[in-house]
């Protein structure tokens, strides 16, 4: 992670001796947020230990800048120990996501028993929803939206994630991920298609919510392009074309640009307009050149036409195999949602530390 407020999350735990306790490393982040110089250093800890450890601590142990009035001092505490674990939270969520999501609803209780609503609240709630969102865990993710559409009813970026409770309900496993634009991605989409149980209402409901949140101009765009992703993966070809029509000009963010391209040429693909499909892999692969996911289908074309004529896309499998860099293919992140804000969003809450 970043290096901000003095503080360094490490990700890996110190073999030759236990992790400090949780007193001492929340003292030491607190020292990082009250400027001294300096990075800290926190060895990663078991989350459900820590979350135990943190509802014992006593507040008032904190350290804070002793100039603070005692309400500011409180107001402080407060935002340290939510901060902190939702830090270390998000340090360990990538292994233990579930000690992960306990560790963020038990500070989230914290942070809604705080009013009125203050910045401080609406940057946490916005950095846990990315935390949650990271985890692909619906029904984890169902209780926090339900907490955060509470006191946050008309925050943008939380109607959509009602969307993407019902969306991740249906994330595949890491192996369909990588599959899904492969050979199995028809078979998936025909059997959701298929499917009468909780899953197929789960992706009806998943496209009644992004059509609601798409009534936001700030969301707009994301939330039509995950509602006809939907569409697509429940083989409704045409109706995904049709959600997705002019949304280029909705859609400022590059990465769900190369999204919109690569799911329209699915759905040509699907649909055997296959020069259209072509055009569209193509359109992606000028944002995210050597994607793998729209490499892969530009591959499959040409092998399927008989294309090996074509210079450029007779390369295309080596290609493939040359370059494997994960962080050009906004596909592999497309189920995590808001965790691509993580950054961003913690940094504001780390800057919010200064200003109780």
């Amino acid at each position: 992670m970043p290096l901000a407020v003095g503080v360094v999350l490490a990700a890996v735990a110190l073999a030759a001796q236990p992790a400090p306790p949780i007193a001492d490393l929340i003292a030491r982040y607190a020292s990082g947020a009250n400027g001294d110089a300096g990075a800290v250093e926190m060895a990663a800890v078991d989350l459900d230990v820590a979350r135990r450890e943190l509802g014992r601590l006593d507040p008032a142990a904190i350290p804070v800048d002793s100039a603070l009035s005692p309400a500011a001092a409180r107001e402080m505490r407060r935002r340290l120990m939510t901060s902190f674990a939702l830090e270390i939270a998000a340090a360990g969520s990538m292994r233990h996501a579930s000690s992960a999501a306990r560790l963020v609803e038990w500070a989230c209780a914290y942070v809604r028993a705080h009013a009125p609503l203050n910045d401080f609240d609406r940057a946490w709630q916005l950095a846990a929803l990315s935390v949650l969102e990271g985890g692909i865990d619906s029904r984890t993710l169902a209780d926090h939206v339900s907490h955060t559409q509470g006191i946050m009813p008309d925050e943008p970026r939380v109607l959509l994630a009602r969307g993407i409770v019902e969306e991740q309900f249906n994330a595949p496993s890491e192996a369909l991920v990588r599959s899904e634009t492969a050979a199995n991605l028809q078979r998936a989409r025909e059997a959701l298609a298929r499917s009468e149980g909780e899953g197929f209402r789960a992706a009806e409901r998943a496209i009644a919510r992004f059509q609601e949140a798409s009534s936001h101009e700030a969301v707009a765009g994301e939330a039509l392009l995950r509602a006809g992703h939907v569409q697509l993966r429940l083989a409704r070809y045409d109706a995904a074309l049709a959600t997705w029509n002019g949304l280029e000009g909705r859609t400022p963010d590059a990465a769900l640009r190369f999204l919109l391209y690569l799911f329209r040429g699915l759905a040509y693909e699907s649909r055997a307009r296959l020069d259209e499909a072509r055009q569209s892999y193509k359109a992606a692969l000028a944002l995210s050149p050597h994607a793998h996911s729209a490499t892969l289908r530009l591959a499959v074309l040409a092998f399927r036409s008989g294309r090996d004529d074509d210079d450029d896309e007779a390369a295309l499998g080596e290609a493939l195999l040359k370059d494997d860099d994960p962080r050009r293919d906004p596909w592999w992140s497309y189920y995590a949602a808001d965790w691509r804000f993580w950054y961003e969003r913690i940094a504001k809450v780390r800057a919010l530390l200064r200003t109780p």
